[in-house]
């Protein structure tokens, strides 16, 4: 007995391993957080700035080192001209002119050594205080990236020290204007954590590649999941925790403050993914469960259209009622809808109208009214009696426009003479107006509104002079009315010349 529990014992203790096993070997994440750099499988980057010697041939004998990245602007470039300044200040000056330009040569330098040796190619800029375009501007001039080229935005931490997120996020858009395309993010773990936490205010800066720089072994639960799947990158080694005595990975070429990342792939399937040049992808909202609808079947589907469906035979609409016609030959029937037009033309009677004028005598409207049921097309000859109403409403629109054109006349075309006529030919037209020919006095009149204004009449509305009273000043009235002065005027003439008067 006692040897079956033993037995079964080490059973359960062996399944219990194996299953273990299983569950650590089927979850490739939680090895991802954990030390990858210790898996061979996984590829490596360098990282290096200007400072940093790099034995090529040693550095590329270590297949799992994959890329390279250098350092390649810093803030904006140092004042071309020193001329302004001396003394110190001007060896200053000319020791960053030098410092920028062999920063710039090495840098190109290093770029061909390191696509020689077959490796990827990258360089990030390290981020100062303010001018956020114009540092992705010296950034782009400097690095002149290719499209296959990784891109980064060095954030070394939230300090005055260093750009700000704000400004990061300025920075990060001219990259995309200049290159069509984003930045990768380099910062440290509180950095991220902060832009994690406040990724409503950071919506692209969180949504950027990670290149996460963190140097202890573990980062289960440090890492920000919630906003970022995975990293692109992790520094996980530097002068910070490598030296002579412990170093997380050695690289052969370099020193000890040689900065080593790590991918969440292999070599094969970092090239792939290589310039990480892709935004984050958002996690889709939860769904609400208040806002769920639920779905209807076919069945219920058909009830309802049941329901709705109309039972019975299919009844016809009613038919709309048509307004009866009007009288043919009216007017009514020439400006009625266009339903019951019958062929009335009212620029037709008008022509006639003025024709029959031209021609002279009382005639005319009679034989437009005569003509006028002629107009209408496919219809019957009028009544003597619609005749008469028809001949009337010509009349009336005949004498209508006689009194228009006479307005018109007397109104636009008298005064517009007088404006432009030549002295001569105005002094033919006082002669004609002394002839018996009765002609429009509007000329007259505006000469005389033209003197009186020159008098000195103040243009001022006559419902507001009318309350002042009796002007007792020796220039005369200043509201002159048409009860008077206009007495031998027709009535239309006196209207007209009133309102001017009292607009004056």
């Amino acid at each position: 007995m006692t040897t079956l529990s033993a037995a079964l014992a080490a059973a359960l203790n062996l399944a219990c391993a194996i299953a273990a096993g299983t569950v650590l070997l089927a979850t490739p994440a939680a090895a991802a957080w954990n030390a990858p750099w210790k898996s061979e499988d996984k590829a490596l980057v360098i990282d290096a700035y200007e400072f940093n010697p790099i034995n090529w041939q040693e550095l590329s004998s270590d297949k799992r080192i994959a890329g390279f990245i250098n350092k390649a602007s810093d803030g904006l470039p140092p004042e071309w001209n020193c001329g302004k300044v001396d003394n110190d200040a001007y060896k200053l000056c000319k020791n960053r002119w030098w410092k920028y330009s062999v920063t710039k040569e090495l840098y190109m330098t290093r770029r061909e050594m390191a696509k020689m040796k077959g490796l990827l190619w990258g360089a990030y800029h390290l981020a100062r205080p303010g001018n956020p375009r114009a540092q992705a501007d010296h950034f782009v001039d400097f690095a002149e990236p290719a499209e296959d080229d990784l891109i980064a935005l060095d954030i070394e931490d939230i300090s005055d020290e260093w750009m700000t997120l704000s400004d990061a996020e300025i920075f990060a858009d001219q990259v995309k204007i200049r290159t069509g395309r984003y930045p990768v993010l380099y910062t440290n773990g509180n950095t991220a954590e902060y832009i994690s936490k406040n990724k409503a205010e950071y919506p692209l800066l969180s949504r950027l590649p990670l290149w996460y720089a963190r140097y202890r072994e573990d980062i289960t639960g440090k890492f920000p999941e919630e906003t970022w799947p995975s990293y692109a990158l992790w520094q996980f080694s530097s002068m910070h925790n490598c030296n002579t005595r412990s170093c997380p990975y050695r690289v052969q070429g370099a020193k000890t403050d040689i900065d080593v990342n790590v991918a969440s792939m292999d070599v094969a399937e970092l090239r792939k993914a290589w310039p990480f040049d892709e935004l984050i992808e958002t996690k889709p909202a939860e769904e609400d469960p208040a806002m769920l609808i639920a779905s209807v079947d076919e069945k219920t589907k058909a009830a309802v259209a049941g329901i709705t469906e109309p039972k019975g035979p299919h009844l016809p609409e009613p038919a709309r009622r048509v307004p009866e016609a009007p009288l043919p030959g009216t007017l009514a029937a020439a400006y009625a809808p266009a339903a019951h037009h019958v062929g009335l033309d009212p620029l037709k009677m008008l022509a006639d109208v003025a024709r029959q004028e031209q021609q002279g005598g009382a005639a005319g409207a009679v034989s437009v009214a005569a003509s006028a049921p002629q107009a209408v097309e496919g219809t019957a000859s009028l009544s003597q009696e619609a005749a008469r109403k028809l001949q009337d409403h010509i009349g009336t629109l005949r004498s209508a426009i006689a009194i228009a054109a006479e307005e018109v006349d007397r109104l636009f075309i008298g005064s517009a003479d007088a404006a432009t006529m030549p002295e001569a030919a105005a002094s033919d037209e006082e002669a004609s107006l002394r002839t018996d020919t009765p002609r429009s006095r509007f000329v007259e009149v505006v000469k005389a509104a033209t003197a009186a204004q020159k008098a000195g009449a103040l243009p001022m509305p006559a419902r507001i002079l009318s309350q002042f009273g009796g002007d007792t000043s020796p220039r005369g009235p200043r509201v002159v009315t048409g009860s008077g002065r206009y007495a031998e005027l027709a009535l239309p003439d006196q209207r007209i010349l009133g309102a001017f008067a009292a607009t004056r």
